[in-house]
């Protein structure tokens, strides 16, 4: 025997592990040399600010992307105006998706449910996307009624809304899924993805989405 460790330690040590994972995930990363655990209790202001300040910098040049390819889109928006009324909620729809999905596929990876290894990737993603296409197709109904009784759209553009919603839905959860697996078989705590990683990635996939079926429903209004 080389050392003990009463039960107290290990419990606090396992208490900070998770504390740890659980900061990280919500995109606040702790500069060296202090560690990479905040605490908003006891930290300095200073040390809070710089922690959170990484991961949004790092995500800002990656919503320049987003922002752009939505300012291209000009000419469709200015035939259709209506179309930037729902670009909010059809991108948050992705990211909270994807956030939920990977909250639930990190949980089985650390009570070692499921291993980074191509069969626990295909049974997740079977029990998953068929949950995330039921939820997209119930959330799309919801948002073409409301967009129908609440701004008297078109069929053309329920059409747009709804199916934008169903893939964004079901997109958000396989990258909720993916990118777990991904950063666990690259030997990275998949907790440091960061739901703010997820949701800036959505963003840009739900407007490219968006706008893509946009034209493919509207595109006789460019004509």
């Amino acid at each position: 025997m080389l050392g003990v460790i009463h039960a107290g330690r290990a419990f606090a040590l396992l208490q900070e592990q998770e504390a740890r994972r659980v900061v990280r995930f919500g995109g606040s990363l702790a500069l060296p040399p202090k560690g990479s655990d905040l605490d908003l209790v006891k930290d300095p202001l200073p040390k809070l600010f710089w922690g959170r300040l990484v991961w949004l910098a790092l995500l800002t040049f990656f919503g320049v992307f987003t922002s752009t390819f939505v300012a291209g889109q000009e000419e469709i928006l200015s035939s259709a105006i209506v179309l930037a009324a729902f670009i909010a909620p059809i991108i948050d729809m992705g990211g909270n998706t994807g956030s939920q999905t990977a909250t639930l596929v990190i949980r089985s990876m650390a009570l070692g449910q499921v291993r980074p290894r191509l069969g626990d990737f295909l049974l997740v993603l079977r029990r998953d996307i068929p949950v995330a296409l039921a939820l997209g197709v119930v959330i799309a109904l919801l948002e073409a009624l409301l967009a129908f009784f609440s701004k008297g759209v078109g069929t053309e553009i329920l059409l747009v809304v709804g199916l934008s919603m169903l893939t964004t839905t079901a997109l958000g959860s396989l990258v909720g899924i993916l990118l777990p697996f991904l950063a666990k078989r690259l030997g990275a705590d998949p907790a440091t993805l960061s739901a703010p990683v997820i949701t800036s990635v959505m963003d840009l996939l739900g407007v490219v989405v968006y706008f893509g079926y946009a034209y493919a429903f509207l595109g006789d209004l460019l004509r």
